[in-house]
């Protein structure tokens, strides 16, 4: 199990939550999950700039078997090999699911596995104390807590909450967002001298301001270079300038993302049709989410984003 400073050491930088790659039939792709990663490796992930998060949300873990939960994580924490830190997400409406996936990523060599409380009904404050308590006593894996405020039961989880989650030892870190920016701000000061906090806001320039040791961005899937762009000149001080780069690209970015995701649920579905400009496996959706809801034009939008991108980049060097 990692100790809280290894954990603020080993996770800076932008967390990547990979999209699981389905075939046309439908079944994993383990090879080209495993092409997609190396390829980020190959444009220059390291330790102290990306880290991994291996089925997560953005990995589509709903529509997942616990076995393929696990081929997924596996493949992952192969191609990383420990050069770069992984993450996987273990969150399950069955505790004894959630338990099995944090004891294999901690057989695999995943550095910490993601948790939550059950997501399929409304929360109550103890219940998810106890369940946090209930998978720490069973496993010996690093754990972070996780605030989903804007999925499953929308639990938006009070800083009194989190306070008592933080105080199980194996939780190293913290995935900190909220509805409401007065209770994220709280948050990241609150929770920041005790764990290493990973922002999961829309705000990464404020939040690397706070003290969050990374974020989460899809963007790195298909074109790294703009969030450790950003990352870099946070890190360096920049903070205006980053906020720059950062609404820049972002801004259409999440027009395209928001017409998907008006239109069909979850987050694989918007990541697949950028992935597929940049010329990387993309694969098909599983339902709920319908590739349906991702037009030609919203598709042309992406091409047309990238090329923009990668020839302003080229001017400016």
């Amino acid at each position: 199990m990692l100790t809280r400073e290894q954990a603020r050491s080993r996770f800076r930088g932008v967390v990547v939550p990979l999209p699981t790659i389905f075939a046309g039939d439908g079944s994993v792709d383990t090879d080209a999950l495993a092409r997609n990663v190396q390829w980020i490796i190959d444009q220059g992930a390291a330790p102290g700039n990306t880290i991994f998060l291996a089925a997560g949300s953005g990995g589509d873990f709903t529509a997942m078997s616990p076995e393929e939960r696990m081929q997924v994580i596996k493949t992952v924490a192969d191609v990383s090999g420990g050069r770069i830190p992984v993450m996987a997400g273990v969150q399950s409406t069955d505790i004894r699911v959630t338990i099995d996936l944090c004891n294999f990523c901690e057989e695999v060599g995943v550095d910490a596995a993601q948790i939550s409380n059950a997501f399929y009904y409304d929360c109550r404050d103890s219940d998810v104390i106890e369940w946090h308590e209930e998978v720490a006593k069973n496993t010996s894996a690093s754990l972070i807590a996780y605030s989903h405020y804007y999925s499953g039961s929308k639990y938006d989880v009070p800083l009194e909450v989190m306070d008592r989650l933080i105080e199980i030892p194996n939780i190293v870190a913290v995935k900190w967002g909220s509805g409401f920016l007065e209770r994220f701000h709280a948050g990241v000061i609150r929770f920041n001298p005790k764990v290493a906090v990973l922002d999961n806001s829309l705000m990464p320039v404020l939040g690397h301001m706070l003290g969050c040791t990374g974020w989460i961005n899809h963007v790195l899937n298909f074109y790294p270079q703009h969030p450790w762009r950003v990352w870099d000149l946070m890190e360096a001080g920049r903070h205006a300038e980053a906020q720059g780069v950062f609404d820049e690209f972002m801004t259409p970015y999440n027009a395209l993302v928001d017409a998907i995701m008006a239109e069909t649920a979850g987050e694989g579905v918007f990541v697949r049709p950028a992935l597929e400009a940049a010329g990387l496996d993309a694969g098909v959706s599983r339902r709920p989410s319908r590739d349906a809801a991702v037009t030609p034009e919203i598709k042309d939008g992406f091409r047309k984003l990238l090329e923009d991108a990668r020839a302003a980049a080229g001017a400016a060097s």
